[in-house]
């Protein structure tokens, strides 16, 4: 079973995948500033009680990823499957800068999010009280040490980092690396 605090940039994954990656990049999303990526991973874990399963990249990285149901069912799914997934990275939401207590915290709960085509989806939102690691103004990227991970997160257009940079402790609220589309064969698991 997959801890619940296993969150991890899916851009460790990234394997390039030719055009239909560039199309996958460039399509607009509901979530701000996430862009859809695509890898291709080996299945080593699968949760259907959070519909999550664990991935393991060609280079050997593993990460977890939360699939929305109307995305794909992972009970169709089996240890050692390739699959072809598209997904939106984690999206930092807000980051408020706190008094340094040295102790980080975090708690994991489901929000609906807007998704593409005007309907809801359901996300896995992480509040987090962590160290921010780096800053990446240009890219609108920050790292943040968490109290089991280091995440790297896309931040949303409307989050400011003026004020923020490395060493300053936050409070964070971002949304999980979210499946848009698992891919195994070229079929949907539906």
């Amino acid at each position: 079973m997959m801890s619940s605090c296993a969150v991890l940039a899916l851009t460790w994954l990234a394997v390039p995948q030719g055009a239909g990656a560039q199309d996958a990049a460039s399509a607009p999303t509901a979530r701000g500033a996430a862009m859809v990526a695509r890898v291709q991973a080996r299945v080593v874990g699968i949760d259907p009680a959070s519909n999550s399963v664990t991935l393991q990249g060609s280079g050997g990285r593993i990460a977890e990823v939360a699939v929305n149901p109307e995305v794909g069912d992972v009970k169709k799914l089996r240890l050692g499957d390739t699959v072809n997934i598209d997904y939106r990275n984690a999206l930092l939401v807000r980051a408020t800068k706190v008094k340094s207590t040295g102790i980080r915290e975090r708690v994991d709960t489901e929000a609906t999010v807007p998704a593409s085509g005007g309907v809801m989806a359901q996300a896995r939102v992480v509040e987090v009280i962590g160290t921010i690691e780096r800053v990446d103004t240009k890219n609108r990227h920050v790292t943040l040490r968490g109290p089991n991970h280091t995440v790297t997160l896309d931040v949303a257009p409307d989050v400011s980092l003026a004020g923020i940079k490395a060493g300053d402790m936050v409070q964070a609220r971002f949304e999980s690396a979210t499946a848009v589309q698992v891919l195994r064969d070229g079929q949907p698991i539906k």
